[in-house]
C-alpha cells in the first residue's frame, strides 16, 4: 500500500513512521469525506473507533444521551441492547462509549480477529443506523421521562443519564469545573455541560434529540481510528458499506474560540451533611483560558510548572497557602484535550472570607518564583518524570493513542502531533535555563485581569432545597397537564414498561454475530514467577516485557499488628514521602522522586487464606516503578524514606490528615458502592475485615476522629509511626517482587540493613457473619446499595461463579436495576474464595434494589427453565477474567497468587470450570443465592430521603 492508492473507497493520503508508535497511515473516504488513521504496530490487541465532533448548545446533555441511546438497538441488530449483548458474549478487551466536552467516541477492541470484526460491524450499525428514529422508548429510558402510572401518582424524573448526572453533580470537583467553565466560556460550547445538568436534562425533547443525531453523526464529521494488527482490507470494506450511501456534508462544525475574558466572579452553595461542621468547607477555583490546542510545547511546559508549584505540600504555592492556614489542599493543572485549554487552580477546604488573603498569598508566592526562577535541577527532574511516562506501558494503549490523537485531529490539526512525545520533551528541555517557564507564570497565573474565580460554599440545607425544587417543578408540571396529557404520560410509561419487559425475538437475537466456544483458547493467561534469593530474602521475579522499566514491590509482613491499629498503619502510608527525612527536606525528596522514580507509593496488601476465613496474610508494602538504569537510586530513596522519616513536624502531619480525611469523604460520595460492599462484607472473613479497616468506612471514622481530636492524639500516632517503622522495616520480614524484562540484581539494594525479628504475616480475625443492615447518610441526590455473603464452605467455589457474575451483572440486574430502576450501574461480584457481593451505583431506589438482589434465585430458576444457552456468557466471562494488563499489574497479580498458594494448575482449573459451565453447574448455586437472600448483610450509602424511608431495623450512620 502506497500514498494515493485507493482501497475500499479510501484514498491513502499520507504514510509516516515513528519509533514511538510504528507506522501511521492517513486516509480519506472519497465519497463521504470521512477521515481515517491507522497506527500499524503489530499489536495483537486491535482497536476500532469512530469519533464525532459533538458541540453542545445547552445543558440538556443531548450528546451524552445519544451516546447511550445509539447502543440500544439498530437497523441490522434489532435487539433492545446490542451493547449489553456484546458485554455478555464477546471476547472484547474494551467496549464502551464516551462523551467529552466537544466529541463523542465509540471504541472497541479485541485480541480475537473474528470478535474484532463482529464488534466493529455492530458499532458501525449502531452509530449510523440506530433504532432511536423508530423507538422513542430508548430516549425515555436512557435520557429522561416522567414516571407516572396512575392519575393520583406524584410524577418523578427517571432516566439512566439523568441519574448518572445527579451522581456526577454530587461531586465537588464536578461542580467546581462546571462553575468555572460557565465564567470563562460564556460564548463557547465549553460553557455548557456536555454530560447534562440534571436541572436542564428534562428540557430536552425527543425531536431535538433526533435532530442532533442527523446533524452530527454524519461521515463528514467522523474520525475513524484503527490501532494494531487489524485486517485492514476487511475493516475498510466494512466501513465503506456504511459510508457509501452518504454524500459529503459541507457544514464545518467549527468551534468558536472564546479567547481571553475579563476576570469574573460567581458563587454557589453545595450540600454537606446535617452533622458536618461548616468550618473550612468552602472550595475555590481560579481559572482562565490558555492558548489553543496547537501549542503543545506550551501545554507540556505548563504541566511541569504546575507540578513544581503544587505537587506536594512543600511545593512553593501549596506551602505558602498551607502555612497561613488558608487551605487544606491545593492543586494546579491545565485542562487539555480541548480546542481551548484552560487553567484550574483549586484551593480546597477554606473559608470564603479568606479569599482576599488567598489571592494576595498566591500572587506573592508566584512573584517569588518568577523573581528567583525555577531551579534547573527541578526542571530536569520534571523532564525525567515526563520521559518515564512516555515509556510506561499503559493499557488500553490503543485507546490512549486514539484520545491523544484527537487532541489535534479533531480541530483540523495533524493527528501525529499528540501521538508522539519525545520531540516535545526535547523542545521543552531546550528552554531550561531560560526565562520561558517564569514567563509562562507571568502570562497565565499573574495576569489577574483575566483570572476568574468560582466559589462553592457549604450548606446543610442545599440537598433538601434541591429536592424540594425538583418536587415543586414536578408538581407544577402535573398541574399544567390537561387530562388528556396526563393520560398520554401514563400511556407512555405503560408502553415503556411493556418494551422493557418484552423479550427480543429469536429472529432478532440471531442477527447478532457471535463466537463459538472453539474460538476461546483453553490455556489461561499466566505470568510466571521465578523464586530467587538475595541476601537471604526471597525475590519473586516475573519476566514480563516492560519497555525498560522495573516494577518493584517490597512486602513487609505485619500480621502481628492489632486490627485496631490498621487505620493508623494505613495513614502512615499516606505520610511517608511527604515528611522530611534525616537527610532531606520534603522538597529535596520530591526532587529525588522526580529524578529517579516514575512512581513511589506505600500501602497495605491483604490476601485471604484459601482454607480458613479467620486468617489472612497482610503486608505493609512499598511500590516502586523506575527506569532500569535508575533502580539503584530508587532503592536508596525508598530505604531513606522507610528508615529516616522524621515525625517532628506535627503541623505537616495535621495537613496530611485533613487531606486524607477530605479525600475519603469525597470518595464516599462518588464511590459509595465500594464503601457499601466493604461495610457489608466486613464480618465475612479476616481479609474483608482488614479491607474495611484500611479502605472503608471504619478508616474514614478513624481519620475523622483523629482530625477532631488531633492535639490529644498526635503524640500517640507519632510514637506508633516511629515504633512501626523500626519494627517492620527488617529484612527478616521482607519479601521482594521484581517485574521486568530481565532479572536485575540491583533489586537487592531494597533490602534494609536491619535484620529485625521475623514477626508474622498472618493475622487472625474471627468472622462475624451475623446479618447486619446498615445505612450511611451522605449529602447526595443518589444512593448506592449492596448485599454481601461469604460461602462458609470454600470447596463450593468454582469458575461457574464467575459466569454467574456475567449473567447477573449484564442480564438480570442490568434489566431490573439499570433499565427499569434508572440506576447508572449495578452488578454482582464473586471473588475467588471471597465474598459474594451485589451492588448498585448512583441508584434512585436503593431499597428497591435490595429486593431485586433477593429475587435472584427465582431469576436463575426461570433462566434454566427457559433453556437459554449460556455459552455466550461463558465466552464473555473468559474475556473479563483475562483483561488487558500493564506489566506492573501482571507482577502484582502473580504476587497475589504466590502469597495465596494458587499455582498454574489452580488457574487452569478455574478457567476449565468457566468453559465447562452449563445449566447443571448453575443450578447447583441456586441454594447459595437463597442463602445470600436470607443471611446476607446489607449496606446502603445514600440520601436522607432514601434512608428516612428505611425500617427501624436499619442502623443509621453518618459522615
Amino acid at each position: 500500500m502506497q500514498v494515493n492508492d485507493t482501497l475500499k473507497g479510501f484514498r491513502v493520503v499520507r504514510r509516516r513512521e515513528h519509533p514511538e508508535i510504528g507506522v501511521l497511515w492517513e486516509m480519506e473516504h472519497e465519497k463521504s469525506g470521512a477521515r481515517l488513521a491507522w497506527v500499524e504496530n503489530g499489536n495483537p490487541n486491535k482497536l476500532f473507533s469512530v469519533a464525532f465532533k459533538t458541540l453542545p448548545w445547552d445543558d440538556t446533555g443531548v450528546f451524552h444521551i445519544l451516546e447511550h441511546s445509539v447502543l440500544a438497538g439498530s437497523e441490522s441488530y434489532p435487539v433492545k441492547e446490542p451493547f449489553l449483548d456484546l458485554l455478555k458474549s464477546s471476547m472484547n478487551t474494551f467496549l464502551n462509549a464516551m462523551t467529552f466536552p466537544d466529541k463523542t467516541m465509540y471504541p472497541v477492541s479485541s485480541r480475537n480477529d473474528k470478535d474484532y470484526m463482529n464488534l466493529t460491524r455492530v458499532y458501525l450499525d449502531a452509530v449510523f443506523r440506530p433504532a432511536i428514529f423508530t423507538n422513542p422508548n430508548i430516549f425515555y429510558q436512557e435520557g429522561w421521562h416522567y414516571e407516572i402510572r396512575e392519575k393520583t401518582d406524584e410524577p418523578l424524573f427517571k432516566g439512566v443519564v439523568f441519574n448518572e448526572m445527579k451522581g456526577a453533580f454530587a461531586s465537588v470537583s464536578e461542580l467546581l469545573d462546571v462553575g468555572l467553565r460557565r465564567l470563562i466560556f460564556p460564548d463557547s460550547v465549553y460553557g455548557f455541560v456536555s454530560g447534562g445538568d440534571p436541572k436542564a436534562i428534562p428540557d430536552l425533547t425527543y425531536e431535538r434529540f433526533l435532530e442532533a443525531h442527523r446533524e452530527f453523526y454524519h461521515p463528514s464529521n467522523a474520525l475513524f481510528y484503527l490501532d494494531g494488527a487489524v485486517p485492514l482490507e476487511q475493516v475498510l470494506g466494512l466501513i465503506d458499506e456504511y459510508l457509501s450511501g452518504y454524500e459529503k456534508d459541507v457544514r464545518p462544525h467549527d468551534i468558536r474560540l472564546q479567547g481571553l475574558t475579563p476576570a469574573s466572579y460567581a458563587e454557589e452553595s453545595y450540600p454537606i451533611g446535617a452533622d458536618e461542621d461548616e468550618k473550612n468547607k468552602c472550595q475555590i477555583i481560579f481559572g482562565r483560558t490558555f492558548g489553543d490546542w496547537s501549542e503543545r510545547k506550551k501545554l507540556m511546559a505548563f504541566g511541569l510548572v504546575a507540578t513544581y508549584l503544587t505537587d506536594s505540600n512543600d511545593s512553593p504555592l501549596t506551602r505558602a497557602l498551607l502555612e497561613k492556614g488558608l487551605a487544606q489542599n491545593v492543586s494546579l493543572y491545565a485542562e487539555t484535550g480541548v480546542a481551548e485549554p484552560y487553567i484550574n487552580l483549586v484551593v480546597r477546604d477554606t473559608e470564603k472570607e479568606k479569599l482576599p488573603e488567598i489571592r494576595a498569598t498566591v500572587r506573592e508566592a508566584l512573584e517569588t518564583v518568577v523573581r528567583e526562577g525555577i531551579p534547573e535541577e527541578e526542571l530536569e527532574a520534571l523532564l525525567s518524570l515526563e520521559e518515564y511516562s512516555i515509556r510506561d506501558m499503559e493499557e488500553p494503549a490503543g485507546l490512549i493513542r486514539n484520545i491523544n490523537g484527537l487532541s489535534s485531529w479533531l480541530y483540523g490539526g495533524d493527528v501525529m502531533q499528540y501521538l508522539t512525545h519525545g520531540e516535545t520533551v526535547e523542545a521543552v528541555r531546550k528552554e531550561v535555563g531560560a526565562s520561558y517557564f517564569t514567563d509562562l507564570i507571568r502570562e497565565t497565573l499573574l495576569d489577574e485581569a483575566h483570572l476568574s474565580v468560582f466559589v462553592l460554599t457549604p450548606s446543610k440545607t442545599k440537598q433538601a432545597e434541591t429536592e424540594a425544587a425538583e418536587a415543586e417543578r414536578l408538581k407544577k408540571a402535573k398541574e399544567s397537564w390537561t387530562a388528556a396529557e396526563t393520560e398520554n404520560y401514563i400511556e407512555k410509561n405503560l408502553r415503556l414498561d411493556e418494551w422493557q419487559e418484552s423479550e427480543d425475538s429469536e429472529e432478532a437475537k440471531a442477527t447478532l454475530p457471535t463466537l463459538d466456544i472453539s474460538d476461546v483458547d483453553p490455556a489461561p493467561f499466566y505470568t510466571e514467577t521465578e523464586e530467587k534469593t538475595e541476601n537471604g530474602v526471597t525475590v519473586l521475579y516475573h519476566p514480563v516485557a516492560s519497555n525498560g522499566i522495573s516494577h518493584v514491590r517490597a512486602y513487609y509482613g505485619c500480621g502481628d499488628f492489632s486490627p485496631d491499629d490498621l487505620p493508623a498503619l494505613r495513614f502512615l502510608c499516606d505520610v511517608l514521602g511527604e515528611l522530611p527525612t534525616a537527610s532531606h527536606t520534603v522538597s529535596g525528596l520530591s526532587l529525588l522522586r522526580r529524578k529517579y522514580v516514575g512512581n513511589l507509593s506505600f500501602g497495605i496488601s491483604v490476601y485471604g487464606d484459601r482454607n480458613d476465613d479467620a486468617r489472612c496474610r497482610i503486608f505493609f508494602n512499598a511500590v516502586v516503578d523506575a527506569l532500569d538504569e535508575k533502580l539503584g537510586n530508587a532503592a536508596a530513596l525508598t530505604n531513606e524514606i522507610l528508615t529516616q522519616t522524621l515525625f517532628t513536624d506535627k503541623n505537616k502531619i495535621r495537613e496530611l490528615l485533613l487531606q486524607a480525611k477530605n479525600s475519603v469523604n469525597r470518595s464516599l460520595l462518588g464511590r459509595g458502592n465500594v464503601f457499601a460492599m466493604r461495610r457489608a462484607g466486613a464480618g465475612m472473613q479476616a481479609a474483608c475485615a482488614v479491607n474495611e479497616r484500611t479502605s472503608g468506612f471504619t478508616d474514614y471514622l478513624w481519620l475523622r476522629d483523629f482530625a477532631n481530636a488531633f492535639d490529644e492524639k498526635i503524640d500517640g500516632f507519632v510514637a506508633f509511626a516511629e515504633k512501626t517503622l523500626k519494627t517492620l522495616v527488617a529484612s527478616r520480614r521482607l519479601t521482594l517482587s521484581l517485574t521486568s524484562d530481565a532479572y536485575r540484581g540491583e533489586v537487592a539494594a531494597f533490602i534494609p540493613e536491619n535484620a529485625g525479628d521475623a514477626g508474622t504475616d498472618t493475622l487472625e480475625i474471627l468472622p462475624d457473619r451475623a446479618k447486619k443492615k446498615e445505612a450511611i447518610l451522605i449529602p447526595s441526590g443518589v444512593s448506592y446499595a449492596s448485599k454481601v455473603w461469604k460461602i462458609e464452605d470454600n470447596a463450593t467455589y468454582s469458575g461457574t461463579l464467575q459466569v454467574l457474575s456475567t449473567i447477573l451483572s449484564f442480564g438480570y440486574l442490568w434489566g431490573e436495576i439499570r433499565v427499569k430502576g434508572g440506576a447508572y450501574g449495578c452488578g454482582f461480584r464473586a471473588a475467588n474464595r471471597g465474598p459474594l457481593a451485589f451492588y448498585s451505583y448512583r441508584d434512585p431506589s436503593p431499597a428497591q434494589s435490595e429486593g431485586v438482589f433477593d429475587a435472584t434465585p427465582d431469576f436463575l430458576s426461570d433462566l434454566l427453565a427457559s433453556g437459554e444457552d449460556v455459552v455466550k456468557y461463558v465466552i464473555s466471562t473468559v474475556a473479563a477474567t483475562e483483561p488487558l494488563t500493564e506489566p506492573a499489574q501482571d507482577g502484582a497479580e502473580a504476587d497475589a497468587r504466590w502469597f495465596t498458594g494458587r499455582a498454574y494448575e489452580d488457574v487452569a482449573k478455574a478457567k476449565r470450570e468457566i468453559l465447562e459451565t452449563n445449566g447443571e453447574a448453575i443450578a447447583r448455586y441456586i441454594p447459595v443465592f437463597r442463602e445470600i437472600a436470607e443471611k446476607g448483610s446489607e449496606c446502603i450509602v445514600g440520601s436522607e430521603k432514601e434512608l428516612s424511608a428505611l425500617p427501624d431495623e436499619w442502623k443509621k450512620l453518618t459522615v
